[in-house]
């Protein structure tokens, strides 16, 4: 790993940021810069793609990280060189300040070096994927499947994931020289001091190919574009999350695969408007039939409609429940209720036999005019 690289900046998140936010960034910056969506500049890509991985490979690993955000570096620290007056200070601190923490540490740890770890390569579960999905309102109301095009990390056929080349087997680590430790002498004013931390080259194996897979460079995993059938429930809202198991990327050394999350927008039919599992429709009549009473249409969410009874003398703003024509809650299965509100429509203009005739009801109801 590079000394003098912002890994920070790279990912731009702040030296604070939680793990959930480095994930993030990675997975927004990694599908900005993927080398194949710019194949007018596919080298300068290709540097940002690898950065990337690289920043994200220390940032995403406590131990890395911390290393990292101590000494500025991971793996083996940079050529020395003269020390300034300002960085001289900062030694002497790191010096009182390994003082403190002697007390706190284990005696066996800071004599004999850290307990001896398990030297097995570490799975790690893939990162999960999110996208979004447009349905339409009769899948909201009915529901059904959708297609979905995506892209995701799979394990490499080709070395079934180990990230070696088929026949190649492994070697002892350069760095470590397959101990699996890296040990890190360090001379204070007040004795000298011995730890051990696990190489960060082979993962504290030992262990490292002698010739990475040709086909995945090592990694023992590479990016393919998918189509898959996702169900959707009836009753789905703007915004619900389906999880899909194992529809995310691959793992690492053996690791399972991450989960697919996808993220569901709904088109509405514009003649409904929605509240929970409720529809909400508008329907105008004469202010004849209003006083005369009538049969109106009423359209149905799932297709097709029915006819709703409107009783004489009904008043403007009469509202009408349909009972389980709304949309099916996706939890329970029950059907919401369709709620039918009645608007009356008053002329601006009647013609002259209209006029007498409502003059004629006027007289007979002994209105005044």
């Amino acid at each position: 790993m590079s000394p003098r690289k912002d890994y920070y900046e790279i990912l731009g998140v702040p030296r604070n940021a939680s793990q959930e936010e480095i994930k993030k960034a990675y997975r927004k910056l990694v599908k900005q810069w993927h080398p194949d969506l710019h194949p007018e500049n596919k080298e300068e890509a290709e540097r940002r793609f690898k950065e990337i991985q690289e920043a994200y490979e220390v940032l995403s690993d406590p131990e890395k990280r911390a290393m990292y955000d101590r000494f500025g570096y991971v793996g083996e620290p940079p050529p020395s060189h003269q020390y300034t007056p300002h960085e001289t200070k900062s030694i002497f601190e790191d010096i009182f300040r390994d003082f403190e923490e002697f007390f706190d540490r284990d005696i066996f740890d800071i004599f004999f070096g850290e307990r001896t770890r398990e030297r097995t390569r570490r799975a790690r579960r893939g990162e999960d994927v999110e996208i979004h999905v447009n349905v339409d309102f009769r899948t909201v109301v009915s529901g059904g499947e959708v297609i979905v095009e995506y892209e995701r990390y799979e394990r490499c056929d080709h070395c079934g994931g180990s990230g070696v080349e088929p026949g190649s087997g492994y070697m002892n680590c350069p760095r470590c020289h397959g101990t699996g430790v890296l040990r890190e002498e360090r001379r204070t004013v007040f004795g000298f001091f011995v730890s051990e931390r696990p190489c960060d080259y082979c993962g504290g194996t030992g262990k490292v190919p002698k010739e990475r897979c040709k086909v995945c460079k090592g990694s023992g995993r590479v990016l393919r574009r998918v189509r898959r059938a996702v169900k959707i429930p009836p009753g789905v809202e703007e915004g619900s999350r389906i999880r899909i198991p194992g529809g995310g990327n691959a793992g690492v050394e053996g690791g399972s695969y991450g989960d697919l999350y996808i993220i569901v927008h709904t088109k509405m039919d514009s003649r409904f408007k929605r509240s929970g599992n409720d529809l909400y429709y508008t329907v105008t009549i004469d202010y004849v039939q209003a006083i005369l009473g009538t049969m109106v249409e009423i359209p149905l969410p799932e297709g097709g409609s029915t006819m709703l009874k409107i009783p004489p003398g009904t008043q403007p703003d009469t509202i009408f429940r349909l009972k389980g024509k709304g949309i099916s809650d996706p939890s329970r299965g029950k059907k919401g209720d369709l709620y039918v509100t009645i608007k009356v429509e008053l002329p601006k203009s009647i013609s002259r036999e209209e006029k007498r005739l409502l003059e004629e009801i006027a007289r007979i109801k002994n209105l005044h005019l």
